[in-house]
């Protein structure tokens, strides 16, 4: 949390998404300013930034980590494209009604006028791709910080008498059998301890996850995966029914 905390202006969210939202307002008020003056300008702003700011939030808080962020594309750019529709309907209605007929007493433009809906759709696109590069920014970001720790991180194993001292980003999987568990390291060697898979699983970081009763994998180093199955280098790992692909991977 502090360390996503950091981009945020003041380390306070609820104060950069207002000064953001409060600058935008403030610019394109200006740059869409016509002969109808600045007052006018800010009017058709203030109506607009609702739906902008409702077409941003749905993308970067329910379709990011629901749908892109778990690699399920076809969801995301289906609920991405209704998102953008429903909010080019709501900006037309907005600025016909609130707009052309209220403040301009003009009707003359109809109220679905297929130019003025494409136009709509695509300033409300820029807008949300611009967020949503920044949100992926910042989440890159905090992974990219978390794995360096853990990355630092040195797990000391005591096997035949000797203790090994060994980056827990080199362990691929851990395998528990009995009261002995086994570390499978990326050059291929394995070290062997006394101990529980349960013991084992508490003195590793947070991106080890147990997926069977007997097995601990580095998610870091996942191949691929099914419901049955984790490859892990040249290993195919047994994974449990009740593991749900995101206990797996977040």
């Amino acid at each position: 949390m502090k360390s996503a905390n950091r981009f945020y202006l003041f380390n306070s969210r609820i104060a950069t998404h207002g000064i953001f939202w409060s600058l935008y307002y403030v610019l394109f008020g200006l740059i869409w300013v016509n002969d109808k003056g600045y007052l006018a300008s800010f009017y058709l702003e203030f109506i607009l930034l609702p739906i902008r700011i409702f077409a941003v939030y749905t993308t970067i808080y329910f379709l990011l980590p629901r749908y892109l962020l778990k690699r399920n594309f076809v969801a995301f750019f289906t609920g991405y494209a209704i998102t953008l529709l429903l909010g080019g309907i709501l900006q037309r209605i907005f600025i016909h009604l609130f707009y052309e007929k209220l403040l301009l007493n003009d009707s003359s433009t109809g109220l679905f006028h297929v130019m003025s809906l494409v136009r709509a759709i695509i300033l409300i696109n820029t807008t949300v791709l611009f967020i949503l590069s920044v949100k992926l920014f910042q989440l890159w970001a905090v992974e990219n910080e978390k794995n360096k720790g853990l990355e630092n991180e040195i797990l000391e194993i005591r096997s035949n008498r000797r203790t090994h001292r060994i980056p827990t980003k080199n362990i691929l999987f851990v395998e528990g059998l009995g009261n002995y568990v086994t570390y499978h390291l990326e050059d291929k060697s394995r070290i062997t301890s006394y101990g529980s898979i349960k013991g084992a699983l508490q003195l590793l970081p947070k991106n080890f996850r147990r997926v069977h009763k007997s097995y601990i994998v580095n998610k870091a180093h996942i191949k691929s995966y099914d419901a049955m199955t984790i490859d892990i280098q040249d290993n195919s790992i047994p994974r449990g029914k009740s593991i749900s692909d995101e206990v797996l991977l977040n």
